[in-house]
């Protein structure tokens, strides 16, 4: 819609016609009415919109034939006692303490903590402070490990944490000062934590009551179809093993399977075959309930659900609404399962307002006289290319130093290992070192990489991890044939520059250009700055 807009501006004539569907154009953000339709007209401005077209004539028939779920709110008190969280946050203020911090955040399990761990890595990469770097890794999985025994069983948190320091040990076996204070941490209180986690006493309540919504559901209707959204890939699985292993709803002839959506660092994703596979098989029947990330909200053509259950989640309106969407069948329930009293259940209230206040500014944006709509939608376009144009001009003078200066240095290690100069992007997408000496620094360690879709050019190969300390770096490509090349992912560098050290979390943010990749002048045995087809 960019280039849409510039064209338009510039004299084309022949622009193709936009039509935009939605359930959910949401509020923005905003709060208050005059913001909600401020949102509204630059959705508008954005698509070149005519006209906000919505049933008017028809709504009764409508609201007659797609009706809405019934809704309720499952709402479950606190644990009373939590020894198994306390024990892991006992061990998160160890790890601080081993840090030499004596007043730190201690707002353990939420998203704000993770982002204070998240910092904490960066800075420890920038500075070259290992030790920082290396406790910030392990207190997020801590941090994942309370966020999965808010959602699911004491005993799927720990082992998830037993599997990381395991791979870890495994694949590191590092000799290292602070990895090994680390590991002899977790496993001198692995016992008490595996104690503690067997203790059905202290058991998620959550899970109580979704059990007792699942058998009210699944006992009144052979044809039951459900949908169960949470937060993370990780817990699609664990639930999915929960429902599995529970007792009471082995004779309930419930077909489960979960729904994700494609790459994480986190856990394995699913390729788009598999994602094909799996809503083939639930709209034939072979399976009657998914348990998905928010990948299924919308996009995927999945039949009507006869219950849709939000598990936990604190989200916007849009993806309330895009959910209960979901459940379309006749007499349907919409659940939301949350902790009484928690931000999850406060949101989704709040929520509740917002598509109120969606509707109304819709409607105000819908009565705006046409003369006046279009003064206000032109005004909104030409500003915002201009505000895209000063935002690539900023863009671009972040690109202040020659390629060759740009050193590349692994995150963990850190060892130096590649130059800017040596980085080219093939099909303007993926960062590949064409540097034959890079070869040295790196290892092929698994399999080829299974992305579920063909590339044009090339295949994935295995993935490449450090040569020196295993921290995985990216994938192999094999191009054209005949042709390894490796596939960096630049967040697992850090860039030493002529102003200091740097962290990026995605290529186009490198304060160096990039070349584009030529197959012809490689194939020749030579490469340089200027070998721009």
């Amino acid at each position: 819609m960019e280039v849409y807009l510039q064209k338009k501006f510039t004299g084309h004539r022949k622009l193709p016609q936009i039509l935009g569907l939605t359930a959910s154009p949401g509020t923005g953000g905003a709060s208050t009415f005059e913001k909600a339709v401020d949102h509204i007209l630059m959705i508008c401005a954005n698509l070149d919109t005519w006209r906000i077209m919505s049933p008017q004539i028809s709504i009764k028939d409508l609201e007659a034939k797609v009706k809405q779920p019934i809704k309720q709110y499952d709402l479950v008190p606190e644990r009373d006692k939590d020894p198994f969280g306390d024990k892991l946050k006992e061990l998160m203020t160890t790890i601080h303490q081993y840090l030499g911090e004596h007043e730190f955040n201690t707002d353990f399990g939420t998203q704000m903590y993770e982002q204070k761990v998240v910092e904490m890595e960066k800075h420890g990469a920038e500075t070259v402070d290992r030790r920082k770097r290396t406790c910030a890794m392990h207190l997020r999985k801590y941090n994942d490990a309370l966020f999965l025994h808010d959602t699911v069983r004491m005993k799927d948190a720990y082992d998830f944490l037993e599997e990381f320091y395991i791979l870890e040990k495994f694949v590191k076996d590092s000799r290292d000062e602070t990895d090994v204070f680390l590991y002899r941490l977790f496993n001198g209180n692995s016992n008490e934590l595996l104690e503690l986690s067997s203790n059905i006493e202290y058991e998620n309540p959550k899970l109580k009551r979704l059990e007792e919504i699942l058998e009210k559901h699944f006992q009144s209707s052979s044809n039951s179809r459900g949908l169960i959204f949470t937060c993370t890939r990780q817990s699609t699985t664990y639930l999915l093993q929960w429902i599995n292993s529970n007792e009471s709803l082995k004779g309930l002839n419930i077909k489960a399977a979960i729904l994700t959506g494609a790459g994480s660092n986190q856990s394995k994703h699913m390729t788009q075959n598999e994602q094909k596979d799996v809503i083939q098989k639930f709209r034939k029947g072979f399976l009657n309930l998914l348990i998905s990330t928010s990948v299924a909200e919308e996009g995927f053509d999945i039949p009507e659900c006869n219950i849709v259950v939000r598990y936990g989640l604190m989200t916007n309106e849009i993806s309330m609404v895009q959910a209960r969407g979901r459940a379309r069948a006749e007499d349907s329930c919409y659940s939301f399962l949350a902790k009484s009293g928690g931000r999850e259940s406060q949101r989704e209230m709040t929520n509740e307002s917002l598509e109120d206040l969606m509707n109304q500014a819709i409607k105000y944006v819908q009565n705006i006289p046409e003369r006046e709509y279009q003064e206000k939608i032109k005004h909104l376009q030409r500003e915002s290319l201009t505000e895209r144009m000063m935002k690539q001009a900023k863009e671009e003078s972040k690109k202040k130093f020659s390629a060759s200066d740009v050193q590349m240095d692994c995150r963990n290690c850190p060892a130096a290992v590649a130059y800017g100069s040596d980085i080219r992007v093939v099909e303007g997408t993926h960062h590949v070192n064409i540097n034959p000496e890079f070869k040295v620094y790196y290892e092929e360690y698994t399999e080829p990489v299974d992305l579920g879709k063909k590339m044009e050019e090339w295949v994935p190969g295995g993935a490449i991890r450090c040569h020196f300390c295993k921290e995985n770096w990216g994938m192999m490509m094999i191009y054209r044939g005949m042709t390894s090349l490796p596939i960096l992912s630049i967040k697992n560098f850090v860039l030493k520059t002529p102003e200091g050290r740097q962290t990026c979390k995605k290529w186009k943010a490198v304060p160096f250009h990039v070349e584009r990749f030529n197959f012809s002048s490689y194939n020749k045995g030579y490469f340089s700055d200027s070998d721009d087809e």
